[in-house]
């Protein structure tokens, strides 16, 4: 913690916090641990004893140091152990555990504290499941609109030292402005208590001719760079967050610094945050199935990351992002913690995000809210939540009242309609308030929300037994017991990723027994909707120049042969027709554009019919424009223009760009036949 005393006092010196804000960054850091004073005091005085501060400013930093670790001392030991519960699901992030035990009193269930009850720092006080720092006595973070008290330069206690010029400040970070002349910002897209997230564009992809240029950007808020160890925060987030490499995981790509403006850059999603689904679904409940999809997407990223040792600490709705094409992606580690840690690397950690305390009160374990050590069943019980709301039509399972105050108000989680009872039950002991009671591992909650796979054989075998029994046939032989065995050893291959063997799976499932048939579906149905997902984006993907739309939905039509009633499936179409659509509509529009300017022949920019009419054909062969009897006129008026005015090489390639598209136009072909001019092939 020595690295975060001095890094306050250097950026107090350089003019980067005032007075006031070092006051509150060091009663924070003193409360939670006393000592923190002795090692400012220390470094204080080395600054001094190395003459890089003066004698007046060392006698006021002292002052400062010496009375705020008083106030802390006295705060710390005068405050009692209630813990208010907060509300709805806004991250709260208690720099101090101990300060935010002085909070009221809670008020009964129905009536949850407010936002200036609490002192909270809420930018959009109507919006849900937003990030927001909580000080019960802090100044430094107001809600929006209202700005910290001007600062006094005439203040004696100011030190005189000169900033350091190693950045340019960014007053406001609006549309329009460019970091590291590079990355453009366009809209801002979502604010949390760390950053603020903008949709921007990549200079660099613009010039390299990239069809998707855009990226998301994640700034610190000013709020959080008055923490100290902010800079280090976001680094390590991005950190951790470039390690997890998987399909539902949010990918970020860099960690950079503009003047005083950190940020790093992430994919750009285009789609909706969960939480705002969460608010169409309380009017139009989601189906069981489409509910338990998201739910898997959603499990299967969690589990990877705590294969990867890294516990997310904040799962939420609002972390969880559903793309237009149907897949689910977990968002922002910011605050995501190791889940295995030596005491050595402890130690040596400069930045530790348990400091932040962040807790989103409908969502935290009542460990989290008293200061535990992560654990995985953490961002279970997060998981379950969510889930929950899925399941029950956004409805949450403790009415969004904070875990320390279910077991005193006595809550307790509906069964939820359309559940089995192993569901039911895996979903309340994921729901458990104790941790020890709570599911171990995500593996086992997403197992018990669907069948397992042994009880998926086990019931298919059965199901076959009976029908054999009823034709009377006797007993199914050892030898397909042993086949069906094969293939369960064959779809756990394929789920530790072997590929090449899922391809070949895929091709050679139409050949298979039907009975065999329903075992792989069920079994690989998300690698199998993956990877038909995956064939229609590698032939039509209109912004890359992919145009082979009729083989996009034969592909769609074999997956969804399998797979009629997928979610996924019918995303992919709707999104595919939709850009269909879009695209003919464009390309209409220019051919009545070339039309008009009678731009038939070949053009250096590329900007003709022989361009477009191509395009047309690939993406709709049965349009009607490629059959306008009027397109194929143009061409023979135009070469019978150049044949009167005696320009013959001309008068041909209007010919036989004609015959390309029109090869059995009898005008045409006859004037071809006149000038003698050969037919492309």
């Amino acid at each position: 913690m020595s690295e975060v005393c001095e890094a306050l006092i250097n950026d107090f010196l350089s003019g980067e916090l005032s007075k006031s804000e070092l006051e509150l960054s060091l009663t924070s850091i003193f409360t939670s641990k006393a000592q923190n004073s002795t090692v400012s005091q220390t470094y204080l005085h080395k600054l001094f004893t190395d003459a890089k501060i003066d004698s007046d400013t060392f006698k006021q930093l002292s002052e400062v140091i010496s009375r705020v670790h008083i106030e802390a001392t006295l705060n710390k030991s005068s405050k009692n152990t209630e813990i208010s519960y907060f509300n709805e699901n806004n991250t709260i992030h208690l720099t101090d555990h101990e300060q935010q035990q002085s909070q009221p009193q809670p008020q009964p269930q129905h009536q949850p504290l407010a936002a200036t009850e609490l002192d909270l720092s809420i930018s959009e006080s109507d919006t849900e499941d937003k990030t927001v720092i909580v000080s019960a006595s802090s100044s430094s973070s107001l809600p929006e609109g209202l700005k910290p008290e001007e600062e006094d330069d005439s203040d004696p206690g100011r030190p005189r030292v000169v900033a350091r010029p190693h950045r340019v400040k960014h007053a406001n970070l609006t549309s329009g402005v460019t970091l590291k002349d590079r990355f453009v910002l366009m809209e801002k897209l979502g604010q949390g208590g760390m950053g603020i997230v903008f949709k921007a564009k990549d200079l660099l992809k613009i010039e390299a001719h990239d069809k998707n240029p855009f990226v998301a950007i994640k700034v610190l808020t000013d709020a959080f760079k008055k923490y100290s160890g902010s800079f280090i925060a976001l680094q390590r987030e991005a950190s951790k967050a470039q390690k997890l490499a998987h399909p539902n995981i949010a990918t970020v790509y860099d960690f950079d610094r503009d003047g005083d403006t950190v940020f790093m850059t992430m994919e750009y999603l285009e789609g909706k945050p969960l939480n705002k689904i969460m608010k169409e679904i309380s009017k139009t409940p989601l189906k069981t199935k489409d509910a338990l999809y998201i739910i898997e997407e959603l499990s299967n990223g969690l589990a990877y990351a705590h294969e990867k040792h890294l516990i997310h600490s904040d799962f939420k709705p609002g972390n969880c992002f559903v793309l237009t094409d149907g897949s689910v992606k977990l968002l922002d580690f910011g605050i995501a913690r190791a889940s295995t840690q030596t005491a050595e690397e402890r130690e040596n950690t400069l930045f530790d995000p348990s400091k932040l305390s962040a807790v989103t009160p409908a969502y935290a374990t009542p460990e989290m809210f008293a200061g535990m050590n992560p654990d995985p069943r953490d961002d279970i019980y997060g998981l379950a939540c969510v889930a929950y709301q899925l399941l029950a039509g956004g409805k949450h399972p403790y009415n969004k009242v904070a875990a320390p105050k279910i077991k005193e108000l006595g809550i307790k989680p509906k069964p939820i309609k359309g559940l089995n009872r192993r569901q039911q039950k895996t979903l309340l002991k994921a729901l458990s308030v104790d941790r020890d009671e709570r599911i171990e591992t995500v593996n086992k909650f997403l197992t018990g929300m669907r069948l397992k796979k042994s009880h998926a054989k086990a019931i298919i075998l059965v199901a076959l037994f009976i029908t054999i029994i009823a034709a009377g046939i006797g007993y199914k032989p050892f030898l397909a017991f042993q086949q069906e065995q094969e293939l369960y050893d064959k779809i756990s291959t394929i789920k530790k990723g072997n590929r090449a063997l899922l391809i070949e799976t895929i091709w050679s499932l139409e050949k298979m027994q039907p009975e065999h048939q329903k075992i792989i579906s069920v079994g690989l149905r998300r690698e199998i909707i993956t990877f038909y997902r995956d064939r229609v984006n590698s032939v039509f993907r209109p912004d890359d120049g992919l145009y082979d739309y009729p083989e996009a939905q034969r592909l769609l039509l074999q997956a969804k042969a399998h797979y009629p009633d997928s979610v996924a499936l019918s995303t992919i179409e709707n999104n595919m027709n939709s850009k269909q659509s879009k695209l003919l509509a464009s390309l209409s529009s220019l051919y009545n554009k070339y039309f008009k300017a009678k731009r038939l022949i070949k053009t250096k920019k590329g900007q003709d019919m022989t361009t477009i009419i191509p395009i047309i054909k690939r993406v709709d062969p049965g349009n009607p424009l490629l059959t306008d009897n009027k397109l194929a006129t143009l061409y023979l008026s135009q070469a019978e223009h150049h044949l009167a005015n005696r320009r013959f090489s001309q008068a041909a390639k209007y010919i036989l760009t004609g015959l390309k598209l029109f090869p059995d136009h009898p005008r045409l072909v006859s004037l071809n036949k006149q000038i003698n001019a050969p037919i492309a092939q």
